[in-house]
């Protein structure tokens, strides 16, 4: 192990919309604090998208996918929104690395983990800065060798 820990979406989202499993998510940080936390552009894309469509929803500005592109378009992204991301990220020091991607490597994890093609992007992410513990409630990862998931259910 590297020291690098990933923060996947599910994590970082339980967090700061303070889901049903806000606790063991908290847990689950605290546990690794020692740890270097990293995440990459495709996971904090996942976050803004749906903690702002949240925003908006609870707000009842939005119903579905269409509306919420007309909401953005018209208002943009909240500045709560954002300042809650990004402080996220600042006060737990996580270092954003660069997404990897390479066609053949991506279409292979894709297709042989039967992963969602974010999450194909994470796992290649992950393998290429050698990164072996990834912090999800995502369970499609359990399929990904070269890779721990934690919590374990």
């Amino acid at each position: 192990m590297n020291g690098l820990v990933y923060l996947d979406t599910s994590i970082i989202l339980s967090i700061l919309l303070e889901t049903e499993k806000y606790q063991v998510a908290e847990d689950v940080v605290a546990s690794f604090q020692d740890k270097t936390f990293v995440t990459s552009g495709i996971a904090l894309n996942e976050a803004f998208y749906v903690a702002a469509f949240e925003y908006y929803r609870q707000r009842g500005l939005v119903k579905g996918r269409y509306s919420f592109r007309e909401v953005i378009g018209k208002q943009g992204y909240p500045r709560e929104v954002v300042e809650l991301v990004l402080g996220f990220v600042s006060d737990l020091r996580i270092k954003v690395l660069e997404d990897y991607y390479d066609f053949k490597e991506y279409i292979q994890v894709m297709t042989t983990y039967r992963l969602l093609p974010n999450d194909a992007q994470i796992a290649l992410t992950c393998r290429h800065y050698s990164i072996d513990t990834i912090l999800t409630f995502d369970e499609d990862f359990k399929r990904v060798p070269w890779l721990k998931v934690i919590p374990n259910y």
